[in-house]
This record gives structure tokens, sequence and C-alpha cells, in this order.
């Protein structure tokens, strides 16, 4: 029975029902997960020479890429499972050879991927000749969990995936909060305020003027359509957005107080974090076994493509009052803070 396996990531939506997969795999399995993403040679470039020269702060950042935004939503997705992982980073132009290479160096024992076929794209490159460079180069096991060509994705796919995706962005910004928070408890000292602005931003600009409205006006409606039963489990789903949404309001008021020296609102500042952080917690966890199985049993393909339309625009350029390269952004500078800070699980090589 396999014991460790090495999961290849990318920011499609492919590679997310290929994770989808493996911690289905890993818990029948017991077994563990190395999530893993080659991150390309920035420094091999004249711009990147250039920029590391210059600026090297701007150099680091822009090499990472989004390998620890990438990391850490995997990473929460799986351990909300209860399946142990870890995350892996390579510097490598060369995939399929830097995906062996790791399973080797980790004593994975199989590779779980997915596989673009015939099809070709640049955010998708992970996926489209490298798993079969893998299957003829690895000495370890290799299982390919989907060629897209010749199955590709339905809507309902489509769409729960961008959903969950989201769910695991959202988790990763409240796991940084509670870390945060936890620590200066540890240490007797006030949160870091300078690393909690930006996790409040995010969950100001997107799950609470993005994601929970769409939710509503799209899947929620067609539920109500199609499962009518379940009205009372969406009601408690929304008014647990509207407290959400409130608490949210409410920290960004009192973390301002607290930086202007507010000693009431400093001192209230950590237990209202950790309100919201089991609050978002728990509706996740509760839409996820319940409300996401619920729509996938009662709502038809036409109503996922609609549900798909609207939630892939939330990879459009323009989201409100930020573009989505600003929200990439803003997410992956949460991310790489919480990987050089407090997490210890992604590690780089």
């Amino acid at each position: 029975m396999y014991r460790h396996l090495l999961v290849p990531i990318d920011d499609t939506s492919l590679s997310a029902t290929n994770v989808d997969v493996a911690c289905e795999l890993a818990r029948t399995f017991g077994a563990r997960i190395s999530f893993f993403h080659a991150t390309a040679d920035l420094g091999a470039t004249g711009d990147g020479a250039v920029m590391r020269s210059v600026l090297p702060g701007n150099f680091n950042e822009a090499a990472l890429g989004e390998t620890n935004a990438l990391l850490t939503k995997a990473i929460a997705g799986t351990v909300a499972r209860g399946v142990e992982c870890k995350g892996i980073a390579h510097t490598s132009d060369h995939a399929a050879e830097a995906i062996i290479e790791a399973a080797l160096e980790n004593g994975c024992d199989l590779i779980v991927m997915a596989s673009r076929g015939a099809r070709s794209g640049i955010r998708g490159w992970l996926y489209n000749s490298q798993t079969e460079r893998v299957l003829r180069g690895s000495p370890i096991a290799l299982l390919v969990t989907r060629v897209a060509s010749m199955h590709p994705l339905s809507a309902e796919e489509q769409a729960l995936g961008i959903i969950r995706d989201e769910h695991r962005s959202l988790a990763v910004v409240i796991q940084g909060m509670e870390n945060i928070v936890s620590e200066a408890s540890a240490a007797g000292q006030a949160p870091d305020y300078a690393l909690l602005e930006p996790m409040v931003a995010y969950l100001r600009a997107f799950p609470e003027r993005v994601h929970h409205p769409k939710e509503e006006k799209y899947l929620h409606r067609w539920m109500r359509e199609h499962a009518p039963e379940c009205e009372a489990m969406l009601a408690s789903m929304e008014v647990q957005h509207v407290g959400e949404h409130e608490l949210v309001e409410q920290l960004a008021s009192q973390l301002a107080l607290a930086r202007q020296g507010d000693a009431a609102a400093a001192g209230a500042l950590s237990g209202k974090v950790m309100a919201l952080v089991t609050l978002v917690r728990t509706h996740i966890g509760f839409e996820e076994r319940n409300v996401l199985p619920l729509a996938s049993s009662s709502l038809h393909e036409e109503e996922w493509k609609e549900i798909a339309a609207a939630f892939t625009e939330n990879h459009d350029p323009k989201l409100g009052d930020l573009s989505s390269e600003e929200f990439l952004h803003l997410f992956t500078t949460i991310a790489n803070t919480m990987t050089a800070g407090s997490r210890r699980d992604v590690g780089t090589s």
C-alpha cells in the first residue's frame, strides 16, 4: 500500500481537481502527501539578473512567484481533511526532472498527477508534456488521475473547484491571523498589527465583496429552486455571511484604533480575531460537508455552467475596487509572510 504521495501542483482547475483526488487517495491509504511546485529560475534570465543586483528584495519576491501561495492553499485544504502533508518547492526550468528528483529525495512511493493530453497553454505547462516525461523517466509509480483532452472538466467540477480553491485561500489567511495572535499571546506581547492589516484587507476585499455574494446569487438561488428542503440550511449560511462581515468590519476598526494607541481596542483585538477564525472555519467546514454535496446531487449541468461562469469571472482583470492581479499580489504577500515567519511545513530548495 502506498504511504507517501508526491502531488505536483499549479494554478489550474485541473490541478485543483487532482489535489482533491490525491487527498481522497491519501485518506483511503492512510498516507501522507508532499505537494510540489517547480519555480522557474528567474535569476537565469537577463531581467532577473538585473533585478537581483539592483533590487534584491523585489527579486526575492518575484523569484518566489506564486509558489508559497499555491503550497499554503493546498496544505490548508488537506490539513482540514485530516491528511498529513507538507510543501516542497524547487527552482528548476525542467519540471519533469524536478518532480522525479523531489519524489526520490523525499521517499515518496507514488506520484499523483493529471495530464492535459493534447492541449497546451502557458498556465497549464506543468500538465502538458510533463506527465509523459515523468512517466518515461521515473522509477517511482505514477498515477494519472485524468487526461483532460479525453475527459475534460465538467461545469460542475469547474465551479466547485473554484469555490473550494477560494475556501483554501480564506483558510490560509485565517490560519495566518491565528498564528499571529497566538504567538503574540504566548510571548505576552501585542500582535503584529502590520502583519494583520493585509489579512484584514483581503477579507474585506474578496470573501465579503465577491465570494459570499456570488454564492448567494448563483449557488443558493439554484439550490432553493431544485431543493427547497434546504431553505433553513441556506438561511443559516447567509446569517453566517452577515456575521462574518460584521466581525471583519469590527476587526478593521479595532485594528485601526489599536495602531493609533487605543488600549481598549488593542486589548480586545486578539479575542475578535479568534472569534472570526472560529466562525470562518465552522462555516467552511459545514459548507463543504453539507451544502456543496447537496448542490452536486440537486443541480443540473446548465445551472452549473452559469455558476462556473460567474465564479470564473473572479479571475478577470477587474473585481470591484481592485484588479485580480492586486488580489493575487495581496494573497501572495500574505502566503510569503506566513512561510517566512511562523509556518514550518513549506520548504524550499
